[in-house]
């Protein structure tokens, strides 16, 4: 009688499994804060009721630096009119923001002027441009230029 022999077919080694999504994306998403004015979702959703609706109209929160208490608070405004509104208004708005954010948490605040608008009030949208963009004259050339192409494409 014989014997069977097994064999043994070499397989492909098993896969590793998916990388975590939450460790995948922070790498990418710690490159972007660091880059970007990030504030903290918790502050931003809160911000009218925190600043009040006034001061909610003309700014909103950018990030926090520092480490532990005494950090500052960096505040973005669209425009010089606003920044000096808010200049006189810091120390009310570190009380209100210090009583969010626990005793001390910001020392400091910075207010930065930049292009980013300030959050509009719930309920409002955008403003609408006037009139339509072919009203202009840079408009106008773009419509006969596009025409133009058209009729040389036969229409396309």
């Amino acid at each position: 009688m014989r014997k069977a022999v097994m064999t043994f077919k070499t397989t492909r080694p098993v896969r590793r499994a998916a990388p975590n999504i939450g460790r995948a994306s922070a790498s990418v998403f710690s490159r972007l804060l660091k880059k970007t004015s990030y504030a903290d979702p918790g502050l931003c959703d809160h911000w009218p009721n925190i600043a009040g609706s006034e001061i909610a109209a003309l700014c909103r929160p950018g990030r926090l630096t520092g480490r532990g208490p005494g950090r500052t608070l960096e505040i973005h405004t669209p425009s010089g009119a606003a920044a000096a509104q808010l200049q006189m208004q810091t120390e009310a708005l570190k009380a209100r923001v210090n009583r969010y954010l626990g005793p001390g948490a910001v020392d400091r605040i910075t207010i930065i002027q930049s292009a980013v608008p300030a959050q509009l009030p719930s309920g409002q949208s955008q403003p609408e441009p006037q009139g339509s963009p072919d009203d202009t004259p840079l408009g106008s050339a773009l419509s006969s230029f596009r025409a133009a192409i058209n009729r040389k494409n036969g229409g396309k």
